[in-house]
C-alpha cells in the first residue's frame, strides 16, 4: 500500500569514490554521486519495520531522516535512516543502519571497467569509499514512491503447515519452507551440474495471531513450493529467467486454491557430485550458495523489486557435510542479499 505523505529530510550529497589506498589521499580512480541510493535504503528500512510489525501497511505520514555516521568525516562508515510513522493517530519509530547498498554492486561494475581500460591490473584492487558533502539546509533528494508490503491475515494451517521441523528462525524476519520444496530444489541442482538452473517459487506473507516461537513479529513468510519448467535455462556462472513460464507459475497458483503467489525465482550456482569434493575443496570453480552475484541482484531488482522479496539459492557450500548441495534463503538485510536462517515444515 502506498505511504500518502513522505517528509525526507537529507542535508548531505553522497559520492561513492574508487581509490587505490583507504583515504583522501589524491584524485580518485572513479567517483559518482550515489544521493539517489538513499531511497533504496529508505524503501528497505520501511519494509523491515512493517516486516518487523513495528508499522502497519496503512501509514498516513512517513517522516524520514538520514544521516550520515563514521569516525573521520566526510569518509562514511555506515548511513542511518530513521523512520516515524503516524498511523490512525498514533506513532512508531524505527532506525536501521546500512553499511553497504546499491553503491557497492556500482563500484564492482566501476572496477570491472578499470581493468578493462587498464587503470587497474587484475592483481590490484581499489578501496570504496563513501564520502558526506553537507549541504546548505535540506538537500534537494526526491524520495521515490513508497509502498508497504501486501500482508494477509491468516494462520498456518490455512497455508498447509501440517509441523515445524528443523532449522531456527529470525526473530524479525521468520521464513518457512516447505521440506518438499527444499528437496525440490536440491534434486534441481544435481540434476543440472555445473550448470545454473531456475525456478518459480510460491508462497505468501502472513500475518499470524501470536509471533511463532522465538519470533518479535507475527509477519511470517511461507515458501510453499518451487516449480521447476525447462524453459529457465544457464549456463556456468549464468542463468535467465522466461517470462512465459512467470505468467504459467501464477496461473498454477491460482488454481492450487491455497492463497499463493509468486513470490520470486529460486536457482542452483552449480554442483558436481562427481568429483565428490564440492562443498570441501576451497579452489572449485563453482559460485558457492552464499554467494549473491550481480546478475542474480539484476533479475531480484528487475523481476521482483520489492525488499520483502527473498532468494532461495541451492549449491555447494564451503564445510557443509556430506557431498549434497545445500539450499541458502536470502534476504534483504541492511543493503544487501545476505543469507538467514529459516525453518522447515512439512505439509
Amino acid at each position: 500500500m502506498l505511504v500518502r505523505q513522505v517528509d525526507c529530510d537529507v542535508r548531505h550529497r553522497f559520492q561513492m569514490e574508487l581509490r587505490r589506498a583507504p583515504r583522501l589521499d589524491g584524485v580518485p580512480l572513479s567517483s559518482q554521486d550515489i544521493t539517489n541510493d538513499l531511497g533504496d535504503l529508505m524503501d528497505e528500512a520501511l519494509t523491515s519495520a512493517v516486516l518487523a510489525d513495528v508499522f502497519p501497511e496503512e501509514i498516513d505520514r512517513l517522516d524520514v531522516r538520514i544521516e550520515p555516521q563514521g569516525a573521520e568525516p566526510p569518509v562514511v562508515s555506515h548511513i542511518e535512516v530513521r523512520l516515524r510513522a503516524t498511523f490512525n493517530g498514533t506513532c512508531a519509530e524505527y532506525r536501521q543502519e546500512f553499511r553497504t547498498g546499491p553503491w557497492s554492486r556500482t563500484s564492482q561494475q566501476a572496477m570491472s571497467q578499470l581493468r578493462e581500460e587498464g587503470t587497474l591490473t587484475e592483481s590490484e584492487t581499489a578501496y570504496c569509499l563513501v564520502v558526506a558533502l553537507p549541504e546548505k539546509g535540506r538537500s534537494a533528494f526526491e524520495p521515490p514512491p513508497l509502498q508497504t508490503p501486501e500482508i494477509g491475515a491468516g494462520t498456518l494451517e490455512a497455508l498447509g503447515v501440517r509441523q515445524l521441523s528443523g532449522g531456527e528462525l529470525v526473530p524479525d524476519r521468520p521464513v518457512l519452507a516447505n521440506q518438499r520444496m527444499v528437496e525440490d530444489a536440491v534434486a534441481a541442482c544435481l540434476a543440472a551440474g555445473a550448470r545454473e538452473t531456475g525456478g518459480v517459487t510460491l508462497g505468501r506473507m502472513v500475518r499470524l495471531p501470536e509471533p511463532l516461537p522465538g519470533t518479535s513479529t507475527r509477519v511470517v513468510t511461507v515458501l510453499t513450493a518451487c516449480l521447476e519448467d525447462r524453459r529457465h535455462s544457464g549456463d556456468v556462472n549464468q542463468w535467465d529467467i522466461s517470462p512465459h513460464a512467470l505468467v504459467e507459475a501464477a496461473q498454477i497458483a491460482d488454481l492450487r486454491g491455497l492463497g499463493e503467489a509468486v513470490v520470486t525465482v529460486s536457482h542452483t550456482h552449480g554442483f558436481s557430485a562427481e568429483c565428490g569434493n564440492c562443498n570441501s575443496n576451497a579452489a572449485c570453480p563453482l559460485a558457492e550458495c552464499t554467494h549473491v552475484s550481480l546478475l542474480d541482484y539484476q533479475v531480484l531488482e528487475t523481476l521482483f523489486p520489492a525488499k520483502s522479496t527473498l532468494m532461495p539459492i541451492a549449491g555447494r557450500r564451503m564445510g557443509a557435510a556430506g557431498n549434497r548441495p545445500v539450499l541458502e534463503i536470502h534476504a534483504w538485510r541492511g543493503g544487501q542479499v545476505r543469507p538467514i536462517r529459516w525453518q522447515h515444515y512439512l505439509d
